[in-house]
C-alpha cells in the first residue's frame, strides 16, 4: 500500500512540475533563461528538500506519519497555489517595471519571485523518499533495496502524471482543476498514509528491524559513499543534460509540439525508472557496486556514441514508420507510438543505465549505516544538484559553443572518463582498456558526419511529405543529397532557447531565396514570405498613418519591422525572445532596412508578454508575428489573457494585428482562434493575404478604412514602394485582399471555448491539426469577395467591382494567390482567358469581381416546374437578383410566407433548401434595412434547419445590426 500511495505522489509531482512551469512561464516569459531559473528553482527545492529531511528523519518514532504530514502540506499548499500566484502576478510588475532594461536584475526578481512560490513544496516534496527511507529502516528488512525500489515506483509514477498532464488533464480540465485533483490525490495519500503509520501493522514500527553496524561508517565507508555522492552528481548532471539534447534533437526530427516534449520527458524518466526496478529487485545479483556503476555509464556512453555516428539512421527510421501512415486522428495516435518507441531506444535506454547508479548506491548505504534516512537524503541532494548544474552547462556552454552534435559527444566523453578513473582507483585495468577503447570509438565518430547532423536537422524533416520507401534508390537519400547539392547554410546555431539556420537556395523564381528556420521550421524569408510579412506592418499603419509608437512581437527576418519605418513613427519596440534570431536577422538586412541597427528601434531581448506586462508604455499598433501554435509554448500569445494584455497597451483607437496561417490547420481550430480574438476586439477584419495566410485586425474601437483612408499611405515614398513590391499600385486594389470587413468578421467563429492561459486548448489540437493537415476549408463560405458580398459594405463593392484584371493580376497572379481556393480558380480562369462561372455543388459562386460572359443566377432546379414549392422559391430568388424594389419586397415576403407553410422538412426528400432561400431572403432584408423582415426570415429558417451554419452566421450579424440601432 505505501509503495502504491508514493507511486500516486510521483505522479501528483510531476503534474505539479508541469502545471507550475506553464504558470511560471506565463508570469516571467517563455525566454530560456526564465525556464532555466524556474528549473533550478524546483531542483534546488528537492535538493534542499532532500537534505533538511534526511537530517532527522531518522530520529523520528514513526517516519510514516510525517511522510503523510508532507503530502497533505504539498496538497493543501496546491490548493492555494492560484491564490499566491495572482499575488505573485500583481506583484511583478510593480516590481519589475524599472528592470525591463536591466535583464540581469529583472532575471535575479524572476528567480527571487519563482523561490517565493516554489520553495516550499518543492523542499516538502524533496524529503519525501529520505523520510520513507527511515521508515524502511525500522519497519522492514532489506532497507536499502525497498528503498531503491521505492525510488523506481516514485519514477514510475512520475511517467503514468506526465502522460496525464502532458495529453489529457490539462486539455479537458485546465490548469487549475488538474492541479486541484492532483493536490486531492496527495491529501487523500497523506492520510491513508498516517492511518497505516498509527495503526502499528508492521512489524518493525518498534523499531525490531532497527540493526547495523555499531558505530555509523567507517573511515573506509565514509570515503566509499563520499564517492558515490559525487557518481550520483555526475549521472544527474549527464542525465539531464542527456534529456536538454535529446529533448531539442528530437523535436528537430519530430517537431517541437508539446506533445513530443512530453514524449521525450516520459521516455526519460521510463528509463530511469526501469533501470532502478531492475537495480532494486530481489533478483539482482550484482557484481562490485563499482563494477556495475561502471558497465552502466559506459552503456550509457556506448549508446549516446551511435546517436552522434547515426543521426541519418535515426532520421530514415522515422520517415519510414511514418510512410504510408493515415492523415486522421487513428494515425496520429500511432504516430506518437513509434516517436515515443524511438523517444526510448534515443533517451530511455541512456537514462535507464545512469538513472540505476542512484539506487544502485542507496542499497550501498543501507550495507554502511543504520541512518538511511540522511544518507538517502545525501544521495539524492548531490544528484540534484548535479542534474542543475548538467542544464546550465549543458544549455548555456555546451549548445551554443559546440553545438548539438559536440554536446552529445562530449556527454559521452564525460562517462567515459569517469569509468576511467574508477578503474584506475579501483585498479581494473580491464574495464580502463575498454573505456579507451570507447573513447577512441567516439573520437572517431565524432570527427566524421558533422555535415550531416546540421544538414539533417535544419530540414524539417516532421514537414517532409510521405516517401514511397518501395523504390530501389533510397528517398531519403535523394532528399537530403538534392538539399546538400542545391542548398547552403549561411548560419547555423544550437543556442541554449533554439536551433536557428538561415539557408539559402535557387527559388522558381529565379532568386536565391534566402529563409530563416527556427527549430527546423521556415519562420521567414527574403522573397517567399515578403507578401505577408510586408503586409502586417501596412496593413494596420494604412489606417493609421499618423502613427507614433510600434510593438511588433518577434523579429523574425525584420522585413515586418523594417516595413514599419517607411511612416513617420517615433519609437519601434521589437520583442525577441530567442537569442540566435537577433544573430541571424544581419542576413536580411537588404530587405529589412537595417531594422537592427535603426536608432528609433528598441530590442528587447525578451518574451513580449512580459514586456507588454512590465512596461506602462502605450502603442497605436501592436503586431504580432509568432510562428505556428502547434510548436509548445507558442499558444499562449493566442490567448484570451494576452489579447487582454495587448489591449490594455493600445491607446483610444489602436489596433491589435494578428497572423495566422490556413495550411496544417483545421476549421476548429481555426475558430478556435478567431472566437478568442473577437473576445476582446469587437471590432475586426479579416485580410486574405497569401495561399495560406490570413492577419486579424482588431480594436476596441471601430476605425475607418478604404482608398480613402489608405491614400496616405500611398503618399509616403517607402509604404508606396513596399506595397508594389507585393501588387498595390493604388489605394482601391488594397481592398481586394480583405475578406471580411467589420461588418462581417465578428460573425465568423461561432458559440464555443475560447483559448486561454487556464485552459489552453490551442497548443493541444494545433499538432494534430498539423499532422493531419486538411486545412481551415469552412473559412471561404464567409469571403465577402464571394458568397458574402452582398453583407460587404456598399462602397468596398462599388471599388472591387470596378476592378479590372490589369489590377488584379499582380495581386492574385504574380505574387501570391489567395486562400481562398474557389475564388483564386475563378480568377485563374479569368487570366487565362476562360469566361464562365465557378459552380459549387448546384451553385454558381457569386463574385464581386464581374465575368461579364458568366451566369449570375442558381442552376434551375430539376423539378422547378412540376413542384409548386420550388417553383415559387425559384421565382422568388429571379425577383430578388432581376426585380424592381416592388418585386424585391414582395419576393422577400414570399419567402417568409413560404418557409412558414413548411412543418415537416427534411432536406433529403426535397428538391430546395430552406437554408439557401433564408440566405438570400435576409440579405436582401438587410440591403433594403428592414431588420424585423429579416428576423423573421430568419426565425422560420432556424426552425427548419436549426443546425445550419450560415443562418447561425446571419443572426449574429442582425444581432450586431439591431444593437446597432439600438
Amino acid at each position: 500500500m505505501i509503495l502504491f500511495l508514493f507511486f500516486c505522489s510521483g505522479a501528483t509531482a510531476l503534474i505539479y512540475e508541469v502545471i507550475w512551469s506553464k504558470y511560471l512561464t506565463l508570469l516571467f516569459g517563455s525566454t530560456i533563461e526564465a525556464q532555466t531559473v524556474v528549473l533550478a528553482v524546483f531542483m534546488g527545492g528537492l535538493a534542499l528538500g532532500n537534505k533538511l529531511f534526511g537530517r532527522f528523519a531518522d530520529r523520528r518514532h514513526n517516519p510514516l506519519i510525517l511522510y503523510g504530514s508532507i503530502e497533505i502540506s504539498v496538497g493543501i499548499y496546491a490548493l492555494l497555489f492560484p491564490l499566491l500566484y495572482r499575488l505573485a502576478d500583481a506583484i511583478f510588475p510593480i516590481l519589475g517595471s524599472d528592470l525591463l532594461a536591466y535583464p540581469g536584475w529583472l532575471l535575479l526578481l524572476k528567480g527571487i519571485l519563482s523561490a517565493v512560490l516554489l520553495l516550499g513544496p518543492t523542499i516538502l516534496m524533496g524529503g519525501t523518499l529520505p523520510v520513507l527511507a527511515a521508515w524502511l529502516q525500522k519497519s522492514v528488512p532489506d532497507a536499502g533495496r525497498r528503498s531503491a525500489r521505492f525510488y523506481s515506483t516514485n519514477s514510475l509514477g512520475a511517467v503514468c502524471g506526465a502522460g496525464l498532464s502532458g495529453f489529457l488533464l490539462v486539455r479537458y480540465l485546465g490548469l487549475d482543476v488538474t492541479m486541484e485533483i492532483a493536490a486531492l490525490g496527495n491529501i487523500v495519500v497523506g492520510f491513508i498514509a498516517i492511518g497505516i503509520g498509527k495503526s502499528k501493522i508492521f512489524p518493525g514500527a518498534n523499531g525490531d528491524f532497527q540493526t547495523g553496524p555499531k558505530s555509523d561508517m567507517s573511515p573506509a565507508a565514509t570515503a566509499a559513499f563520499h564517492w558515490s555522492c559525487v557518481l550520483v552528481a555526475l549521472t544527474g548532471g549527464v542525465s539531464m543534460g542527456l534529456e536538454v539534447l535529446a529533448s531539442r534533437c528530437l523535436a528537430l526530427i519530430f517537431g517541437a509540439s508539446l506533445q513530443v516534449f512530453a514524449i521525450v520527458l516520459m521516455a526519460f524518466i521510463l528509463g530511469i525508472g526501469i533501470g532502478s526496478a531492475v537495480v532494486a529487485s530481489p533478483r539482482w545479483k550484482h557484481w562490485t557496486n563499482e563494477v556495475v556503476t561502471m558497465v552502466l555509464l559506459l552503456g550509457a556512453a556506448a549508446v549516446i556514441g551511435v546517436l552522434v555516428h547515426n543521426i541519418n539512421q535515426l532520421t530514415t527510421l522515422y520517415l519510414y514508420m511514418q510512410s504510408g501512415l493515415s492523415r486522421t486522428g487513428a494515425g496520429y495516435l500511432y504516430h506518437q507510438l513509434f516517436t515515443s518507441i524511438i523517444s526510448i531506444g534515443v533517451l530511455g535506454l541512456p537514462a535507464a543505465a545512469m538513472g540505476a547508479v542512484l539506487p544502485l548506491w542507496i542499497r550501498a548505504a543501507s550495507e554502511t549505516s543504520v541512518l538511511l534516512g540522511n544518507r538517502v537524503g545525501r544521495l539524492l541532494t548531490w544528484n540534484a544538484l548535479g542534474a542543475v548544474v548538467g542544464v546550465l552547462l549543458t544549455g548555456f556552454v555546451f549548445m551554443p559553443n559546440i553545438g548539438l552534435r559536440g554536446s552529445f559527444a562530449l556527454l559521452g566523453f564525460i562517462l567515459i572518463a569517469a569509468v576511467l578513473l574508477m578503474a584506475i582507483t579501483t585498479r581494473r585495468p580491464a574495464i580502463g582498456a575498454c573505456s579507451i577503447g570507447f573513447a577512441g570509438l567516439m573520437t572517431l565518430g565524432t570527427l566524421s558526419g558533422g555535415k550531416d547532423w546540421q544538414n539533417i536537422l535544419s530540414a524539417g524533416v516532421f514537414r517532409i511529405p510521405d516517401m514511397d520507401f518501395s523504390q530501389p534508390i533510397s528517398p531519403m537519400k535523394s532528399f537530403f543529397e538534392y538539399r546538400q547539392k542545391f542548398t547552403r547554410l549561411l548560419f547555423y546555431e544550437d543556442g541554449a532557447d533554439a536551433t536557428v539556420s538561415v539557408e539559402t537556395e535557387r527559388a522558381a523564381l529565379g532568386t536565391n531565396e534566402i529563409t530563416l528556420r527556427i527549430n527546423g521550421k521556415p519562420d521567414a524569408s527574403a522573397y517567399g514570405d515578403r507578401p505577408t510579412q510586408i503586409l502586417l506592418a501596412q496593413l494596420p499603419l494604412m489606417v493609421k498613418p499618423d502613427s507614433k509608437d510600434v510593438f511588433c512581437f518577434g523579429m523574425g527576418s525584420g522585413v515586418t519591422a523594417g516595413s514599419t519605418l517607411g511612416y513617420p513613427i517615433d519609437h519601434l519596440t521589437i520583442a525577441e525572445n530567442c537569442e540566435p534570431v537577433l544573430r541571424a536577422v544581419k542576413f536580411f538586412a537588404p530587405w529589412n532596412r537595417g531594422v537592427y541597427t535603426n536608432d528609433r528601434v528598441r530590442i528587447y531581448h525578451e518574451d513580449a508578454r512580459t514586456v507588454l506586462k512590465l512596461s506602462p508604455q502605450k502603442y497605436d499598433v501592436i503586431i504580432s508575428e509568432p510562428s505556428n501554435p502547434w510548436m509548445v509554448g507558442i499558444g499562449s500569445v493566442f490567448s484570451q489573457e494576452f489579447y487582454q494584455l495587448a489591449a490594455s497597451r493600445l491607446k483610444t483607437g489602436g489596433i491589435m494585428t494578428q497572423w495566422f496561417h490556413l495550411y496544417e490547420m483545421d476549421d476548429n481550430t481555426m475558430n478556435l482562434v478567431l472566437r478568442t480574438f473577437a473576445s476582446v476586439f469587437p471590432n475586426m477584419e479579416i485580410w486574405d493575404i497569401g495561399d495560406d495566410d490570413v492577419v486579424l485586425l482588431g480594436s476596441q474601437q471601430p476605425w475607418q478604412t478604404g482608398p480613402e483612408t489608405y491614400q496616405r499611405a500611398f503618399d509616403l515614398p517607402q509604404p508606396r514602394e513596399d506595397l508594389a513590391s507585393i501588387g498595390f499600385f493604388s489605394p482601391r486594389t488594397v481592398l481586394a485582399r480583405q475578406l471580411a470587413s467589420q461588418e462581417t468578421a465578428f460573425a465568423i467563429p461561432g458559440a464555443g471555448p475560447v483559448q486561454s492561459d487556464i485552459r489552453p486548448i490551442l497548443e493541444y489540437d494545433a499538432p494534430r491539426a498539423f499532422y493531419i493537415n486538411l486545412g481551415a476549408q469552412a473559412f471561404q463560405n464567409y469571403d465577402e469577395r464571394t458568397w458574402q458580398m452582398d453583407l460587404a459594405p456598399a462602397d468596398k463593392n462599388e471599388v472591387l467591382s470596378n476592378l479590372t484584371l490589369v489590377d488584379l493580376a499582380p495581386i492574385f497572379h504574380k505574387t501570391l494567390g489567395s486562400g481562398n481556393s474557389q475564388l483564386q480558380s475563378y480568377l485563374d480562369n479569368r487570366f487565362q482567358g476562360h469566361v464562365g462561372s465557378m459552380a459549387f455543388g448546384n451553385r454558381i459562386m457569386p463574385c464581386i469581381f464581374p465575368d461579364p460572359g458568366a451566369s449570375v443566377l442558381i442552376y434551375q432546379p430539376p423539378s422547378a416546374l412540376t413542384n409548386m414549392m420550388t417553383r415559387q422559391f425559384y421565382y422568388a430568388e429571379v425577383a430578388l437578383w432581376r426585380g424592381n424594389d416592388s418585386d424585391k419586397a414582395t419576393a422577400m415576403k414570399a419567402i417568409k410566407d413560404y418557409l412558414g407553410m413548411v412543418q415537416n422538412y427534411d432536406p433529403q426528400t426535397v428538391d430546395w433548401s430552406a437554408s439557401h432561400y433564408t440566405d438570400i431572403g435576409i440579405k436582401a432584408c438587410l440591403q433594403a434595412g428592414n431588420i424585423e423582415q429579416a428576423k423573421a426570415i430568419l426565425k422560420e429558417g432556424l426552425r427548419l434547419e436549426p443546425d445550419s451554419e450560415q443562418l447561425q452566421y446571419l443572426s449574429r450579424i442582425i444581432a450586431r445590426k439591431e444593437a446597432g440601432k439600438e
